[in-house]
């Protein structure tokens, strides 16, 4: 779905922010806060262009991000991606693919933190959505599940993203949530969202 125009500025803003991590400059401060947390996770994303399962190199820039399991889970998610490419080279491999950040495949055009309720030493920030690459725009919300860092060190992320709950509202969206479906991807030995989704314009308006 992506336009050229779109593309290209996806790959210049991906290559300010590799460029960025190398000179360690003009970064954003770690964020402090779980709504920091969130806004910054999204913007990094959004500047690196990430679709399906991230590579290493966009795992490590979104590492200080998330919570030590998701991690795990998205390093085994990316050698199930490797291993398939070697064994079958003709067939699309599992999280190849496919906004696994958001409930639409496509991904966003924009975002923000719509609320953040406190359960405990827990923050669920709930995130509201749009993608307006054409008509008609989606909007729909997904929950992030926040909690502060174990250890945290001074002038690093304070908070970590656990997981992210889906909150699609149509038939072709991420459902569940992200650390259980790549568990059940893994297990299954497929990638979650590897149906066959259809264009956006064909999605009915998300939840607000």
């Amino acid at each position: 779905m992506n336009t050229p125009l779109n593309h290209r500025r996806r790959l210049a803003a991906a290559g300010m922010v590799l460029a960025l991590s190398i000179v360690g400059a003009c970064r954003p401060s770690a964020p402090s806060s779980p709504s920091e947390t969130a806004a910054q996770f999204y913007t990094l994303l959004d500047g690196l262009g990430v679709s399906g399962v991230p590579d290493s190199l966009a795992l490590d820039a979104v590492q200080p991000y998330l919570d030590s399991t998701l991690v795990r889970l998205l390093v085994d998610a990316r050698h199930a991606r490797n291993d398939a490419s070697r064994r079958v080279p003709g067939e699309k491999p599992p999280f190849v693919e496919g906004d696994l950040f958001g409930s639409l495949f496509e991904g966003n055009t924009s975002f923000g933190i719509r609320r953040l309720a406190t359960r405990g030493d827990t923050t669920f920030a709930v995130m509201a959505f749009t993608n307006a690459m054409q008509p008609p725009t989606v909007k729909w919300t997904d929950t992030l599940v926040i909690v502060p860092r174990p250890n945290a060190k001074p002038n690093s992320p304070q908070f970590v993203i656990a997981d992210l709950r889906y909150g699609a509202g149509w038939d072709f969206g991420n459902r569940g949530a992200l650390v259980g479906n790549l568990r059940a991807a893994l297990s299954l030995g497929s990638a979650p969202g590897s149906r066959d989704h259809h264009g956006c314009a064909r999605c009915p308006l998300g939840g607000a």
